[in-house]
């Protein structure tokens, strides 16, 4: 075990009721030092304890009696409860005696302030502070009255800090410690109790040298905790929290933000001061003159790690921009002025006068740039000291503006900083180029930059409005993979949609450690209704979420996330009307991945302003799964075509339901209605009767051929194609088409279809584009008797395309593949469009 002591702070939502106190009393008997000083704040929780004490001043001075009443008995009551919980009887009778007995000493007090209609600050700190001393006191008897029932002879002794704790107020930084006298203090304390080696200490409070009580004001509990690890020459201060340590950026704003495992007191200070709630950076200096690590943990996890805060890592040569950055944190309300002009350039004293202007209203200057040139200063400042800055600048530079040698004092409010921390940023090529280049994407207009030579320190102001997705986007571009795609699906409730998502779900975790590819399915639409996810779901999270009601321009700003680096859409829906957003979707820079066959009965017109948005915003359309083959068919285009190879023919057989009709009609003899019943029930009960109408028509087949067509550079839309089905297109109906009117409609062609029955062979429906020319398409139900053609051995549902090109004559380029109509072949289709999405996250990053 050490033989040096660690300290353990517990703040206030640590010890703000009965669980939580049973959680403190459970992590301090886990530790295995056999020195411990624990340093308590006063009970939390909504209100405050610490908070109700500073109200009764100010209530008194108003002589609110019964307020001040009530807020008294709720005090007594809330540790009351506690006490009676955690301790036995006559334990918790002395201590409330003593709670009771510091609260009518207080009333005393009051009853004075009421009298005399006015207080100081002094009276203020000696309220305040009896919270840590109840709440240390209640503390200190659960710890031993645990140690007592472990059959252990440690005690923890009760340390009321005002006796040893002694600072000497300065007028500019507040309570500074003595640490000398401190530590004798302490020492003499602890001799006096036959050398404790266990302690409770109450936090924030303290006293002059004159024996005035005080306290350490904001922070002042944390800072104890620091005071006394240096004191007592601590191996360890470790304060625990509600979180579970630093994180990458404000989880609140950032829904992706991380903790992080370590950062250095300097990064820590610099975090803290931009505004992060780590832990303030005047609690951190006893802990740094003494190289102390402090560990930020989570009470209410324990388990966790937390952070561990200590001395600046040595820089790495294999650390890139993306690692040297450990956090980002923002500066909000803030006003941004600039002084400019030809009468600053050279002039001795200019900036002097500035800021002499602004120390004697006592504002606070939170960020400065200069140019080069010296013509302009710009500056940050609360935004609520705006006015009066402006005004005193105005009178300090008077001269100069009623010459004009200085323009007008301007500035813009509300504004935020972001500011980057990282030790060694300066020495670590493309920082700033990623960090201002993720501002960029995301539209950010950048107001200001300031960087300081400490290295560890990018700041960037931008408008109020624009704070969170600036911090959002920067933290993205260090703390994301670069290939990150948030993800939409629409009818994600299809067999076809559910398969996809248990696709990604299954190799998400896999593509991320493999080719740091990350995934984030973070909406589903289906129907009438949709789920949004912020950082992703996965299927607990999916089944779990809450149903919203659909709406487009919602959906797509969430699937477009401004921090996510890419957005992609995947369209799984067979209705026209989803094709008519495709536009729009590409014009907010989302890739689409397509199923949706409508695509290619889209007016030319609207397929041009498709291509011309996707190439504008260097993004895709990939309608690979609208063929339903399970090969790359349109690459395999594109490739011939890249290559310099001419394409003469397309000949296709994909009408899987006509191509079963008829094979079940040769096979059993039966009449035709009972064949596509047998047929749509045992292989294609998922498709929807227009489906199956559309194939069997020969509808579905030409509006294949036109996506191939338009691929080719042809004109071609689907009323060009020529259809010679055994079924022709029946007339539009109004209401959609069910399965027994399917039946009926085939049943009516019987004699028509079952002449192709009589054939030695199934006859099969093919598919036929002239690339020559302007092009033409041609459907039919023919023999395929030749054992030399390509679909000769194609059996069913089975798929087929033959590409006659000038290079591959006289033998077709041949792709065979499985249809993706068929019930059996949903996962199939998934893996088809899941497939589209890699090959657009390979082109990315």
């Amino acid at each position: 075990m050490s033989s040096s002591f660690v300290v353990h702070k517990f703040g206030g939502t640590s010890v703000g009721n009965v669980a939580a106190m049973n959680a403190v009393q459970t992590i301090v008997a886990n530790l295995t030092s056999d020195k411990i000083a624990v340093v308590v704040s006063a009970m939390g929780g909504k209100p405050k304890v610490t908070d109700l004490l500073i109200s009764l001043v100010e209530l008194a001075k108003t002589k609110q009696t019964q307020e001040i009443q009530s807020i008294i008995d709720s005090i007594e009551k809330k540790h009351a409860e506690a006490v009676a919980e955690l301790l036995p009887k006559a334990v918790g009778d002395e201590i409330m005696a003593q709670i009771r007995h510091d609260l009518n000493t207080l009333q005393e007090l009051l009853h004075a302030i009421s009298i005399m209609r006015s207080y100081n600050e002094n009276v203020t700190e000696l309220v305040s502070g009896h919270g840590e001393l109840w709440s240390a006191r209640i503390m200190t008897q659960v710890l031993n009255h645990h140690l007592q029932l472990s059959g252990k002879k440690e005690r923890f002794a009760f340390i009321d800090s005002r006796e040893v704790l002694t600072v000497e107020i300065d007028p500019n930084h507040g309570p500074v410690v003595l640490y000398e006298i401190t530590a004798a203090k302490l020492r003499a304390r602890m001799e006096a109790m036959k050398n404790a080696t266990h302690l409770c200490i109450t936090g924030f409070i303290c006293s002059t040298n004159e024996g005035v009580v005080t306290t350490l004001k904001r922070d002042g509990s944390d800072f104890s905790a620091s005071i006394f690890g240096r004191v007592l020459k601590a191996a360890s201060i470790t304060i625990w929290t509600d979180v579970s340590g630093v994180y990458s950026a404000d989880p609140r704003r950032v829904p992706e933000a991380k903790i992080l495992p370590q950062i250095s007191y300097q990064e820590a200070m610099e975090l803290a001061y931009f505004g992060a709630k780590v832990i303030h950076p005047k609690t951190m200096a006893p802990a740094v003159l003494e190289s102390i690590p402090i560990f930020i943990r989570n009470t209410f996890d324990p388990e966790h790690p937390g952070t561990r805060i200590y001395h600046r890592r040595p820089p790495s040569p294999t650390n890139n921009a993306k690692q040297i950055v450990s956090g980002f944190s923002t500066i909000d309300d803030l006003a941004l002025f600039n002084l400019e002009g030809t009468g600053m350039v050279g002039v001795h004293g200019v900036a002097s006068r500035l800021f002499n202007a602004l120390d004697r209203i006592k504002v606070n200057v939170v960020l400065i740039a200069q140019a080069s040139s010296e013509r302009s200063i710009c500056f940050a400042i609360p935004a609520k000291n705006a006015l009066d800055a402006k005004e005193a600048i105005e009178a300090a530079f008077f001269k100069e503006l009623h010459h004009g040698l200085i323009d007008t004092v301007t500035y813009e409010a509300p504004v935020s900083i972001i500011a980057a921390v990282g030790d060694n940023m300066s020495q670590t090529p493309g920082v700033c180029s990623r960090f201002f280049g993720a501002l960029g994407r995301a539209g950010i207009n950048i107001l200001g930059i300031s960087q300081g030579s400490s290295e560890r320190n990018i700041s960037a102001v931008v408008r109020f409005e624009d704070s969170g997705a600036a911090l959002r986007a920067v933290h993205s571009s260090f703390f994301l993979a670069d290939q990150t795609i948030s993800i939409g699906i629409v009818d994600s409730r299809s067999k076809v949609g559910e398969a996809l998502q248990n696709q990604i779900f299954q190799q998400a975790q896999w593509l991320a450690k493999k080719y740091k590819l990350d995934l984030r399915v973070r909406a589903v639409a289906h129907g009438p209704n949709m789920k949004l996810h912020s950082t992703g779901f996965d299927p607990a999270s999916l089944a779990e979420a809450k149903v919203q009601k659909f709406d487009m321009d919602q959906f797509l700003d969430h699937v477009h996330a401004g921090h996510i680096p890419y957005a992609l859409i995947v369209d799984l829906s067979n209705g026209p009307e989803m094709v008519e957003h495709y536009p729009s979707w590409l014009a907010s820079n989302c890739f689409i991945v397509s199923s949706n066959l409508h695509v290619a009965s889209t007016n030319l017109s609207l397929r041009k302003t498709m291509d011309r948005e996707a190439k504008e915003r260097e993004v895709v359309l990939d309608t690979e799964a609208c063929l339903g083959m399970g090969v790359p068919v349109l690459s395999t285009i594109q490739n011939l075509l890249q290559t310099g190879d001419s394409i003469t023919r397309i000949e296709t057989s994909w009408s899987s339901v006509m191509n079963s009709l008829l094979l079940e009609i040769q096979n059993t003899k039966s009449s035709v209605a009972t064949a596509i019943q047998r047929v749509i029930s045992t292989q294609f009960s998922a498709l929807s009767p227009n489906d199956i109408i559309d194939d069997l028509t020969g509808v579905a087949s030409a509006k294949k051929m036109v996506l191939l067509a338009r691929e080719l550079g042809l004109k071609l839309n689907v009323t060009d194609a020529k259809l010679d089905s055994p079924i022709p297109i029946p007339p539009t109906q109004s209401e959609p088409w069910t399965i027994a009117q399917v039946v009926s409609y085939v049943g009516e062609y019987e004699s028509a279809v079952a002449s192709y029955s009589h054939s030695s062979r199934p006859m099969r429906m093919t598919t036929t584009l002239n690339a020559t020319g302007q092009g033409s398409i041609s459907i039919q139900v023919h023999n395929i008797d030749d054992p030399m053609h390509p679909f000769y051995n194609l059996i069913g549902a089975q798929c087929g395309l033959a590409v006659h090109t000038d290079r591959h004559a006289p033998y077709p380029l041949f792709l065979s593949g499985t249809s993706f109509a068929s019930d059996t072949t949903k996962g199939l289709a998934a893996s088809s469009l899941f497939s589209s999405v890699l090959n657009i996250a390979r082109t990315l990053g």
